[in-house]
């Protein structure tokens, strides 16, 4: 009896590495922002009077503090509210759900992927706006997060051709 061979060669992914490597990355950031903004939503109260009371260091003020105002004055922040802040770490768990889908479908290998991390970029940044305007020092952490998801917008737009 003839043994019978079966041509089974695994489907091969011709991810670049690169590729893989901002997946991972993207992948872990995504679930990292949404487990910041579940704490924050359910700490919203205290995040918020710790911004404003000027106390401690948090999201990252004093780098967009002026050197002219002294260290012990409050910081005055008019939209800084809990409401805000809530509303804000929903947008914030929304944006990251929409990059999470679009890592995992870039990881597959999907264009649509892309587009769908372009989304819950740019949803996190208008959030930002929408709640706190420009005044970047509100909210300083969250701005750097947003910058390092337009970056890696930035990197995975150069792989947009070997996604089907």
């Amino acid at each position: 009896m003839p043994q019978e061979t079966i041509n089974a060669t695994p489907l091969q992914t011709n991810r670049p590495l690169f590729l893989t490597v901002i997946c991972i990355m993207g992948f872990i950031g995504s679930i990292a922002i949404i487990i910041q903004n579940s704490i924050g939503f359910f700490r919203a109260e205290a995040e918020v009077v710790l911004i404003q009371s000027g106390t401690e260091k948090t999201q990252l003020k004093n780098l967009f503090s002026s050197s002219a105002t002294s260290s012990s004055e409050p910081l005055t922040i008019s939209n800084l509210t809990t409401e805000n802040f809530e509303k804000y770490s929903i947008g914030g768990i929304v944006a990251a759900l929409l990059c999470l889908i679009g890592v995992v479908l870039m990881w597959l290998h999907k264009k649509s992927g892309f587009y769908s991390f372009v989304l819950g970029t740019f949803f996190n940044i208008i959030t930002h706006f929408l709640l706190f305007g420009d005044n970047i020092g509100a909210m300083g952490l969250s701005m750097l997060w947003a910058l390092i998801g337009l970056l890696l917008v930035i990197l995975y737009s150069k792989f947009l051709n070997s996604m089907d």
